[in-house]
């Protein structure tokens, strides 16, 4: 089956691919963005970036004009504050627009995520802190960033430690 982000003129991609690309850039993300486009899917994924724009409103912008997310969640995702950002933003399109959300949990067991345990929840704080200097914006930031992370571990997905 093909799909086409025609069928809505407010998408200009059918899909976009949410990941960490030192943990899985090379590897499960660049087998799952061939088979969609082989498959006919209009996939976003970052290198798609026109050079010499501002990253954010972008990747933002991006997100709102697809119809599905795709969240590839690794080990150290909450190590980059631009995974989270695009989460907090996947999570709002799904909570105002409907927007389709499938989580992948690479490597990662959904309870990690949904209560930000161990080395994971740490480097959720330790990223927080780095991108923000004031303890309001930081907890805003975090809050912000540990709801979505909940919300999307409480979607259906696929845990890869299951499939081979």
């Amino acid at each position: 089956m093909s799909y086409s982000s025609s069928s809505n003129p407010g998408w200009i991609h059918d899909v976009f691919i949410n990941f960490r690309g030192k943990d899985t850039r090379k590897t499960f993300v660049s087998h799952l963005y061939a088979a969609l486009t082989n498959a006919g899917i209009n996939t976003y994924i970052d290198r798609m970036l026109h050079k010499g724009t501002e990253l954010g409103p972008e990747l933002l912008a991006t997100i709102e004009r697809s119809h599905i997310s795709i969240l590839v969640f690794s080990k150290r995702y909450t190590e980059s504050s631009w995974c989270l950002q695009e989460l907090d933003k996947v999570m709002e399109c799904h909570r105002t627009h409907g927007q389709v959300v499938v989580p992948i949990f690479y490597n990662v067991d959904p309870s990690v995520l949904r209560h930000h345990k161990g080395a994971f929840g740490k480097a959720l704080q330790s990223t927080a802190r780095k991108l923000y200097s004031e303890r309001e914006l930081r907890e805003k930031a975090l809050l912000s960033w540990k709801n979505a992370l909940t919300q999307a571990s409480n979607l259906s997905g696929w845990d890869v430690t299951n499939y081979r």
